[in-house]
């Protein structure tokens, strides 16, 4: 597939399409009792889905109305702490964090697909006509200020998503701080202010 046919241009990375590897198994789990009250009557039935993406894994869950967990599905990515930096060859990365932005768009991917089809095997296809109406909203929560650029016109990402817990401006962050210091705020309230 190429990136002009794809109809999800952001889905590639170095003009190759992100793909998905069995590396983390998705468990996925699957209330039986809420299950059988949909089963029972799902044209009454809404579910609103939950895309939990954290510092180490994806979730998604599947919550009725009554707010009670249908289901849940979580899938694991690596964490990448380089040991050199592909900018400055010798230099220490002692608290570089980083993810491959592919991976977490995989398991996110993998979470609801395999979600998708444990619950058809369990009687409620969210594929079909009659059912695909039950989802009838999906939030989305993230990893803090995990970052990652990407050029909006090819898709294609720049670098590796940088963790929220990543150090390497911890330096420039506190010199701000130095410079910007006011007698009624506390130093790290000092950028919160500013970029909130």
């Amino acid at each position: 597939e190429t990136l002009s046919s794809s109809p999800y241009p952001a889905l590639y990375y170095q003009g190759k399409m992100a793909t998905s590897n069995d590396k983390h198994e998705c468990k996925v789990r699957i209330n039986d009792f809420i299950l059988s009250s949909i089963l029972s009557d799902p044209e009454a039935s809404s579910l609103v889905g939950s895309i939990d993406n954290g510092t180490s894994s994806s979730r998604f869950l599947l919550i009725t109305s009554a707010g009670k967990i249908l289901s849940t599905a979580q899938v694991e990515y690596d964490q990448c702490f380089p040991s050199s930096s592909p900018y400055n060859e010798g230099s220490s990365c002692a608290g570089w964090h980083e993810h491959d932005p592919f991976a977490i768009w995989d398991s996110v991917a993998v979470c609801i697909v395999k979600t998708v089809e444990e619950l058809a095997k369990h009687g409620l296809d969210l594929s079909i006509e009659s059912n695909n109406s039950i989802v009838k909203a999906v939030g989305i929560t993230n990893q803090r200020e995990t970052t990652v650029a990407w050029n909006d016109r090819t898709g294609r990402v720049y670098y590796n998503a940088i963790v929220w817990d990543d150090t390497r401006t911890a330096a420039t962050a506190d010199a701000i701080m130095k410079e910007n210091k006011q007698s009624d705020v506390a130093p790290q309230d000092v950028l919160r202010s500013k970029t909130g």
